[in-house]
């Protein structure tokens, strides 16, 4: 996801090369039908989670993605009756965005603009959410209050971060992406672009909350997400995914994992799981 990111905080500039070289970045990770790889299945569990805190009685329908990239999340929103808007501090990402919503014929409307200045009034969004944004500020209090300002009353905040993490899920399985990277550095005939380097601050939900509590909401929650590894010889942003048939597998083996986790605790959303175990970690709240 782009973001505004002074040189403080990481390379605005970088997002954009990614943007730019990759095809990557054209992918679509939201799907009416079953997933079909893994990050399809990632942004799946994230939509069901969001519902879930949304709940049935959960009613407004005016929806912001903060920092949306190719806007895989508010196409789940857009494609359930959401009124959504989504913004972004990137041109190329914005385009990208449009060019994936006309091809699926889903409805949004696009703004280039800064998260540290959102160029909306006052109470103009029912739910405002963000997938990998926070994590990319070093100063997140202007970024918070911003979201919080242009939050209705009783509306629904939704962070997904993802900071550094080096103790995950990841740990496990990071020999089988290493393999993976050398196989495909030694199978490609060209060279493969390497992707900019991106800030990314460690910064728990600690962190996030005590600006949150400083902020007119209530009921802040946090907790860890994606309890899964992500398989790939390059898992930085932007995703590279293999091939349908090996996608294929995981999807079956990721399916049963959760299924898993279900059944040993039937009482919790199997996406959520203890805050540093998972790749990243999720903060919901709703303003007073």
């Amino acid at each position: 996801m782009s973001a505004r990111l002074d040189k403080i905080e990481g390379d605005r500039e970088g997002f954009d090369e990614n943007w730019k070289k990759r095809d990557e970045t054209t992918y679509i990770h939201w799907t009416r039908g079953e997933p079909k790889n893994q990050i399809q299945l990632a942004f799946r569990n994230h939509w069901d989670l969001f519902n879930e805190i949304m709940g049935k009685d959960f009613s407004g329908r005016r929806a912001l993605e903060v920092g949306c990239g190719r806007g895989s999340m508010s196409a789940y929103f857009a494609d359930n009756d959401f009124d959504c808007t989504l913004l972004d501090y990137s041109a190329e990402a914005i385009e990208t965005a449009k060019r994936i919503f006309a091809a699926h014929k889903l409805n949004a409307k696009f703004d280039v603009g800064d998260a540290l200045d959102l160029p909306y009034e006052d109470n103009s969004f029912d739910v405002i959410y963000s997938i990998g944004l926070l994590e990319h500020f070093e100063d997140i209090e202007k970024l918070l209050s911003e979201q919080i300002r242009v939050l209705d009353s009783k509306g629904l905040f939704l962070g997904y971060v993802v900071p550094h993490y080096n103790e995950n899920v990841q740990k496990d399985y990071k020999w089988i992406n290493d393999l993976l990277k050398t196989y495909a550095e030694k199978q490609s005939d060209q060279n493969i672009p390497k992707k900019a380097d991106i800030f990314r601050s460690d910064y728990g939900s600690e962190r996030y909350i005590d600006v949150l509590n400083k902020l007119p909401v209530n009921n802040i929650s946090a907790s860890g997400v994606y309890p899964l590894p992500m398989i790939s010889h390059s898992i930085e942003f932007p995703f590279t995914l293999l091939a349908e048939n090996q996608e294929a597998i995981l999807i079956d083996r990721f399916n049963k994992m959760l299924a898993e986790r279900k059944t040993q605790n039937p009482n919790q959303h199997p996406w959520l799981c203890e805050e540093g175990y998972g790749q990243a970690f999720l903060l919901w709240c709703f303003k007073n």
